[in-house]
């Protein structure tokens, strides 16, 4: 038997995945490299921007999972119509919850930060850290929306930016 036929595939081609630190990404195959005088097999995953090598055995589960299902994200974008959490005063502690989504890598997670920061946003202006977390976990968002949905990336930012606008308070002045 092959060392391929014995090893657990997590990921097929085809599959969609989100990588902790690369994004969304679609894996093209299944390939082979020598390391160290040893063939190790690869999930070769083609993002917006690069191509990835992650290693089939032994793949950091915590870094990679499969992209949401419609069902998936549809019960994480709840989120969106529930009041904001309010973020911190401190900076310091906005940053730490910046952090603490970004390791944690989930949907839910990101969906509610992004719903948080848009509004304090909107409500107050962002540090340059926080205005590039938001770009950077709204892109993730909107790559997973859009995979999910099978739209546009496009398609899937008018109807975040919708869910987002309306969940603002209405304007006293009008």
């Amino acid at each position: 038997m092959t060392q391929m036929a014995t090893e657990q595939l997590d990921f097929e081609k085809g599959d969609w995945i989100v990588h902790l630190y690369h994004g969304v990404g679609q894996v093209k195959g299944i390939v082979k490299k020598k390391v160290d005088g040893e063939k190790v097999s690869y999930y070769r995953v083609k993002t917006d921007n690069s191509t990835l090598y992650v290693p089939v055995k032994d793949h950091d589960d915590d870094r990679l999972r499969p992209a949401a299902t419609k069902r998936q994200l549809e019960a994480a974008i709840k989120a969106l119509n529930k009041p904001p959490r309010e973020m911190a005063k401190d900076h310091n502690d906005r940053r730490r919850r910046i952090r603490e989504v970004k390791v944690d890598g989930t949907l839910e997670s990101m969906v509610k930060l992004v719903r948080d920061l848009s509004w304090r946003r909107y409500d107050k202006k962002l540090n340059n850290t926080e205005e590039r977390a938001l770009r950077r976990f709204k892109d993730r968002l909107l790559q997973e929306w859009a995979v999910a949905r099978q739209i546009s990336t496009e398609d899937a930012r008018k109807q975040l930016n919708k869910m987002l606008r309306s969940a603002r308070p209405d304007d006293e002045d009008g």
